[in-house]
């Protein structure tokens, strides 16, 4: 991973979390995630580069 990316990850069907993108930003890693949650209704979540969960979406919310 790049310097500086958030990785964006999608809880799969089998409940671990997968790699489904990354940003250079935070602010597009969050729309990322808003995005991807609404499209594949399932949990998103923004991860920093050095592990710390940032932000979690549940399209059931």
């Amino acid at each position: 991973m790049t310097s500086g990316q958030f990785r964006v990850q999608e809880l799969n069907p089998f409940m671990e979390w997968h790699l489904h993108t990354t940003a250079t930003s935070l602010e597009i890693a969050c729309e990322e995630a808003k995005r991807i949650a609404k499209i594949i209704g399932r949990k998103t979540r923004v991860v920093s580069e050095g592990g710390a969960v940032l932000s979690e979406v549940d399209p059931g919310q």
